[in-house]
């Protein structure tokens, strides 16, 4: 039979390469072939980690997941931990570099450096790899699966579902594998962008627009507190960034009425705040009310807490605000709000919250239930993890328990 394979994974990133390499290590004698639809395989990982990968987190815990697969997450850490994911690479010729929040980067701090051994080891094993070839339909044909692209069909006896998602679609990604999933009846659960910036509801940040600020942020619902993070944010014309932000974007996308408070003097109690505004008020009471936070926050934003608090005539002196506009201005300070929107643009997102919904997966081998010899990893399950190095970590435990058990 004309293209014929063994096994069969489709997607080269992050989980196809592992769960390709693990295959050919524990089936020597059977064929391994990646086919992946870009120019060349693991395109995506080069951007991880700002251009770093940041690929595990040594305190990864099932906590920082979210979706239908997270309820395994649990067992798999456990059978698959950072330590594993590090060894995998250990063994292949990577040295690490562990920073203060327990991420792991490359000791080069390169993320090419992780591609080119993987690449290197995908050669060394023989692993065919197939580029410019997207798969479109997937059928079973007596006990083969038949997949067809727009101008090839192939066989295979095992196929691996490593597509990715719609995240980062610059760099090439779509659901299309998704899409085929769903052709054979495996069920999905909707997909949002997820550790992405969140939008701004009826607000101009442009004067703050590139301000960066250490703070606390918490997610409510309304007025009821969800989640809570701590770390920078960072302003852009019409939406909050950074990691800490990123964080909150899946749990926001669930809401009905999603609204940020961020805390910029989060080691002060809110009546400390007060009474250093008013000392301030007397420090600088021959100073314009534009310039009273001064040396408290970056001067723009400062200006913007001002006005948000409801001040006006800012070229007026210090000496001239009120106990009650003290208090509003305080009361930014600590909990300056935003109601924001669920995130919309996939190109914006690091991941994706969404996919193959986890009863669908057999945790043990991530095959699926409802189809035997075919497996199910990466991106394309419906679980996603905080940032730090957490998605990476699924990624290549999915796929050294998917190559092992095929």
């Amino acid at each position: 039979m004309k293209n014929k394979k063994d096994i069969i994974i489709i997607g080269g990133g992050a989980s196809g390469m592992m769960c390709a390499i693990k295959a050919k290590e524990n089936n020597n004698n059977k064929s391994v072939c990646i086919i992946e639809k870009q120019a060349r395989i693991g395109r995506k990982l080069l951007s991880t980690g700002n251009g770093r990968c940041n690929l595990t987190n040594l305190g990864c815990r099932a906590e920082c997941y979210n979706g239908s697969f997270s309820k395994n997450i649990g067992d798999i850490l456990g059978r698959i931990p950072p330590k594993r994911v590090m060894d995998e690479f250990s063994n292949i010729g990577l040295s690490f570099d562990v920073d203060s929040e327990n991420r792991v980067y490359p000791l080069s701090h390169q993320a090419s450096a992780v591609l080119d051994l993987l690449r290197f080891r995908i050669e060394e094993l023989s692993i065919e790899v197939i580029t410019d070839t997207k798969i479109t339909e997937i059928k079973r044909d007596n006990n083969m699966f038949r997949l067809a692209s727009s101008d090839s069909v192939y066989y295979a006896e095992k196929v691996v579902f490593s597509t990715g998602s719609c995240a980062a679609g610059k760099l090439g990604a779509d659901a299309s594998g998704i899409s085929i999933l769903e052709s054979l009846g495996i069920r999905s659960t909707k997909l949002s962008p997820a550790l992405c910036p969140l939008p701004v509801a009826g607000k101009n940040l442009s004067s703050i627009k590139g301000v960066r600020a250490g703070a606390i942020v918490t997610l409510c619902d309304g007025s009821k507190p969800v989640l809570t993070n701590k770390g920078e944010v960072q302003f852009t014309e019409n939406s909050l960034s950074g990691i800490c932000i990123f964080d909150l974007s899946a749990k926001a996308a669930k809401l009905r009425n999603p609204i940020v408070k961020i805390n910029l003097l989060p080691r002060l109690k809110s009546e400390e705040v007060i009474n250093l505004l008013k000392r301030k008020r007397e420090t600088l009471r021959s100073r314009s009310r534009d310039e009273f936070l001064i040396g408290t926050v970056n001067n723009k934003l400062g200006v913007y807490i001002i006005k948000s608090a409801g001040v006006t005539m800012l070229s007026k002196g210090v000496s001239t605000l009120t106990d009650s506009e003290i208090k509003r201005i305080a009361d930014n300070l600590t909990a300056l709000s935003f109601k924001v929107t669920a995130p919309t643009y996939f190109n914006s997102a690091q991941v994706v919250s969404g996919g193959i919904h986890g009863e669908e997966i057999n945790p043990k081998t991530m095959e699926c239930r409802k189809i035997k010899n075919l497996f199910i990893i990466g991106e394309a399950v419906d679980i996603d993890g905080i940032c730090g190095g957490y998605n990476l970590q699924f990624a290549f435990a999915s796929g050294i328990i998917a190559g092992e058990s095929l």
